[in-house]
């Protein structure tokens, strides 16, 4: 049963000591804070959140101990994103007919599941390059060092002058059928990850937002044209679970680069607009810095009626905060269904993953780092299928999300004070129906995603720079 009186009481003692200032001539008293939830106005449904295993997976494949409990389990993670490495984890030499060998990456997706009771989280595929035969360059990379520099960029490969977007296809369905004998069905497919990019210091494939542009000296392949030989290949293929695209994953979404791409292609073969967060030079951005470009993204894909996925990030030295601030932003900014962190595990230089794992020795310790808390605020206690709804707050420092589940039994809120002083929040549930209430906080050095109690009034007690979720149970 809901409680009105107890947080209407704490509602009337916020208000009333705003007016009792007021009326003495003085400023509202900046500590207290109200939030109003309104569960009857409706946003985006969750897809879920996650993390990536494309790179370095054999830190992680050989482990039999808690690991993946914690990892899957415990942070409530709901998307692996994986990499398509069939036929291509080999700079050159591979044909049509290599084996699959892959097999990193398939014992993490069935030691998943086998920690989360026999149900893998869902599986997002993206690739980084098709296979060398594919290429224009001949090379999935360009080797490193100065005999590198002669290896252009690639894009695929031609032959009579056109590029070969059907032999493209006929690999990822290849691929997918592969990865499907293996008991690994992605749930969603990216075609190419960033396609706008190229480095030689990992595998990459250009490919333009329309076909014949020039990319790092080279004429490429369309990604349009790529996406829609894929997508035709998938549905005559005789796949049992053909996955869901996504597209185009640019590297970014400033100055359009998304609508570009977007513009370029069927946007009825897709099921959501995918894209990642790069562009600054700076090692921990400012969130709010890509508020702008976020809602330029939002909209349009409203405008077409398609979900948003963010699908990859990490900043140079990211924190904890400032982390589960991004996401907060992504989800009320841009009204992201889905956040898609980029190392799940890493080793200790740079320690960026959510778990950093010394050495692929199945003994090597790991240690949880901060990032891993920021996004088991938002993932622990909501699941796919959840819906955001309104919330407000009375002081912009205090920013909020909710979630509804399906059902319309429990509420999620996520609090995060982005100011340099302790807030007192009041929560109004707009007349959301509950049972329980429950407070997990991290705040300073030491406290990680600890069930913490109201104050004596009844208020939720926010530190600096802390993050608060807030769960309402029958």
């Amino acid at each position: 049963m809901r409680r009105p009186d107890r947080h209407s009481r704490v509602l009337r003692a916020v208000m009333g000591a705003a007016l009792a200032t007021a009326a003495c001539g003085q400023a509202e008293d900046p500590t207290n804070v109200s939030v109003t939830l309104d569960p009857t106005v409706s946003h985006q449904t969750l897809e879920g959140f996650g993390a990536a295993t494309a790179y370095l997976p054999n830190l992680l494949s050989g482990r039999t101990d808690d690991i993946f409990q914690v990892l899957f389990v415990d942070s409530g993670l709901d998307i692996l994103r994986l990499g398509n490495w069939y036929q291509n984890q080999s700079s050159t030499g591979a044909t049509p007919d290599t084996p699959f060998s892959d097999s990193a990456q398939v014992q993490i997706v069935q030691k998943a599941a086998a920690a989360r009771g026999g149900t893998p989280p869902k599986i997002l595929m993206s690739a980084w390059t098709p296979p060398a035969y594919l290429k224009s360059n001949g090379v999935t990379r360009p080797p490193w060092g100065e005999a590198g520099q002669t290896v252009p960029a690639g894009t695929l490969s031609q032959s009579g002058g056109s590029y070969a977007y059907a032999e493209y296809a006929d690999w990822w369905v290849r691929a997918l059928q592969a990865y499907a004998a293996q008991g690994v069905v992605p749930d969603y497919v990216s075609i190419q990850n960033e396609p706008d990019f190229f480095t030689r210091h990992w595998e990459t494939c250009l490919f333009g937002a329309r076909e014949g542009a020039s990319m790092e000296g080279i004429t490429v392949a369309g990604y349009g044209q790529a996406l829609d030989a894929v997508y035709r290949a998938i549905q005559s293929s005789d796949l049992a679970s053909p996955p869901m695209l996504l597209g185009p994953e640019t590297t970014g979404f400033l100055g359009g680069v998304v609508q570009r791409y977007t513009d370029g292609f069927d946007l009825a073969q897709v099921g959501g607009i995918a894209h990642h967060l790069y562009g600054t030079t700076e090692d921990n951005p400012n969130p709010d810095w890509f508020n702008g470009s976020m809602r330029s993204v939002g909209a349009a894909a409203a405008t077409v009626g398609l979900p948003t996925f963010m699908t990859e990030y990490s900043p140079n030295v990211p924190t904890m905060f400032d982390t589960a601030w991004l996401m907060s932003n992504a989800l009320t900014v841009e009204s992201v269904s889905a956040y898609i962190w980029w190392e799940l595990v890493w080793s200790p230089t740079p320690p960026t993953g959510l778990v950093t794992i010394e050495s692929p020795s199945p003994d090597s310790a790991y240690t949880i780092n901060d990032t891993y808390y920021a996004l088991k605020h938002f993932a622990r206690w909501t699941d796919p299928g959840w819906v955001r709804v309104d919330a407000t707050s009375s002081a912009g420092s205090v920013r909020v999300s909710a979630f509804v589940s399906p059902d319309g039994g429990s509420l999620t809120l996520v609090l995060l004070n982005t100011d340099g002083k302790e807030h007192l929040v009041a929560v109004s549930p707009g007349g959301f129906s509950y049972g329980s209430q429950a407070v997990y906080r991290s705040s300073g050095d030491s406290e990680r995603t600890a069930q913490v109690a109201p104050d004596s009034e009844g208020n939720i007690v926010l530190p600096p720079r802390s993050i608060a979720t807030v769960t309402y149970a029958p």
